[in-house]
């Protein structure tokens, strides 16, 4: 999902293709899900049906998971990159976002209504969609795949929050600790209100805490208090992976495996424990894999809804076959148009134009740090 091609422009001036590749990896096994299992199950959006494909493609959802650990990663470089300046932060996550949603929802808003599809949303709820935050104002999905932006963005809060009020006496791991203390209770199970658990991102929570403790191995070493945060980060996502392999075994009627949901879950730790350890790694892919990554947030955001108008209607010309290579084929287009046509043009004005009157978040962050000078002792390091 989110995250430019990846570039350490704080402490370590390289490129890093392999997080690219990886996100390029997610994305595929997203689309698959979708288009193979999720849109034919229980018939919900397509009657063309994948069954040589669907017992595997099934786990793709998990792909996010992997998208979260990259985004975590990837955040904490951005906060480097910024020197720690919220107005920075804010100002590259609002540019790199919302230019090519907001033309990716506006082609699945059209191009679902010309085709009169069953989920199609109204004028009103798309506009309401545009600000990225739908299910707060109790509006559907332009497309569903999008609830992953809702929790991008309230991770966002969170980085920016620290960023405005703790970051000069608390490091980022006590946060993230605090985090994970407070997802635990809620991960083997469904207690609390939905509002509650996505606001403190029970299921996504422990993936985004992995890669910002990633970030921290690779920038300044191994620690034994990062080490146990990512076992504990890494024990909540399995709980967490097999009661949600349970309730998707009931949602979709068919079988889940928890052994094999946990095993997929587990995808971004098993990577980014590897790259940390083999730092050469990540520039693995050199620049074809960041050609390839660049097109991975379009894609995501093009890809379902307009996938399954194109699946239903290319189904009966060209097959089922036919139809799914027409579907991805039609979303790879729609995702480098997006690309060439919306964020290489715009992003980098957009954060251009934003970024001068987003200083008032770093004058408000010198002032608070004044402020914790006064009151509190020095910070304690883990």
């Amino acid at each position: 999902m989110a995250g430019a091609s990846v570039s350490a422009e704080g402490s370590k001036h390289e490129r890093l293709p392999a997080l690219d590749g990886l996100r390029f990896v997610a994305a595929a096994m997203v689309v698959l899900f979708h288009y193979t299992f999720r849109g034919a199950a229980g018939a919900t959006y397509l009657t063309v049906t994948y069954p040589a494909l669907d017992g595997i493609t099934r786990y793709g959802s998990t792909g996010v998971n992997l998208f979260f650990v990259i985004s975590g990663f990837v955040i904490l470089l951005t906060v480097d990159a910024g020197k720690g300046r919220p107005g920075h932060f804010i100002a590259s996550r609002i540019s790199r976002l919302y230019p090519a949603f907001w033309a990716a929802a506006t082609l699945t808003f059209v191009i679902c209504n010309l085709a009169d599809a069953t989920f199609a949303v109204s004028a009103k709820d798309y506009v309401l969609n545009l600000g990225m935050f739908p299910s707060w104002l109790r509006v559907p999905y332009v497309d569903g795949a999008y609830w992953t932006l809702e929790a991008e963005l309230t991770f966002y809060l969170l980085i920016v929050g620290y960023l405005l009020f703790l970051q000069r006496r608390v490091r980022i791991e006590w946060l993230l600790l605090a985090w994970l203390l407070v997802i635990l209770p809620f991960a083997p199970n469904d207690l609390g209100p939905d509002r509650l658990r996505v606001l403190i991102m029970t299921d996504t929570g422990p993936f985004f805490i992995a890669g910002c403790v990633f970030y921290r191995i690779w920038r300044d070493g191994w620690t034994r208090f990062r080490i146990g945060l990512l076992v504990g980060a890494w024990g909540v996502a399995l709980v967490a992976a097999f009661r949600q392999a349970a309730d998707a075994t009931i949602s979709f009627g068919t079988p889940f495996s928890g052994p094999v949901a946990a095993a997929v879950a587990s995808l971004g730790f098993i990577c980014f424990g590897a790259l940390v350890l083999r730092p050469a790694w990540f520039r693995f892919g050199g620049a074809r894999a960041t050609r390839i990554g660049a097109l991975t947030y379009p894609i995501y955001l093009v890809h379902q809804n307009i996938g399954y108008v194109v699946i239903a209607a290319a189904a009966p010309v060209v097959g089922s076959w036919g139809a799914l290579a027409v579907a991805i084929g039609v979303a790879l287009g729609l995702a480098y148009s997006i690309h060439r046509l919306v964020e290489l043009r715009y992003n980098r004005r957009f954060r251009r134009w934003l970024e001068p009157p987003l200083t008032r978040f770093d004058r408000l962050a010198d002032a608070a740090a004044v402020q914790l000078d006064l009151r509190l002792p020095a910070r304690n390091e883990p």
